[in-house]
C-alpha cells in the first residue's frame, strides 16, 4: 500500500454558499483519495446542514474554497456533497512536498 490509500481530509466549520440564499455556516466532515478510475482526486463529505438536494454550492474552509454538489440527505439531518476540482483543504497528493508528488 503507499502513503496516498488513506484519504486525506477535513473536520471543522466551513462556510456554505448557495445560490440566492445567505452564506451560512455548518460543520464539515470532508475527505478527499486518488481515484484511479478517474486518474485524479476525488472528494466528497457530509454537511451538518439541511440543503435542497442537486444543488451547486461553494464550500469554504480556512484553507479555500471549492464547487461542489448537493447529493443526498442522511437520516440526521445532514447533507452529502460531492466536489468539482480541488478540495477546499490541503492534500498531500496534490500539495505534496515537491519530490516527485503532482502540484
Amino acid at each position: 500500500m503507499s502513503d496516498h490509500d488513506e484519504p486525506e481530509g477535513f473536520d471543522g466549520e466551513v462556510t456554505v454558499e448557495v445560490a440566492g440564499e445567505p452564506p451560512r455556516s455548518a460543520t464539515a466532515a470532508l475527505a478527499a483519495r486518488f481515484d484511479p478510475l478517474a486518474g485524479h482526486v476525488v472528494w466528497s463529505g457530509r454537511l451538518a446542514a439541511e440543503l435542497p438536494l442537486r444543488s451547486s454550492l461553494v464550500v469554504t474552509t480556512p484553507h479555500g474554497s471549492a464547487e461542489a454538489e448537493t447529493v443526498e440527505r442522511d437520516a440526521w439531518g445532514n447533507t452529502r456533497v460531492t466536489g468539482r476540482g480541488r478540495p477546499p483543504f490541503p492534500v498531500e497528493l496534490l500539495d505534496g512536498d515537491g519530490e516527485g508528488v503532482p502540484r
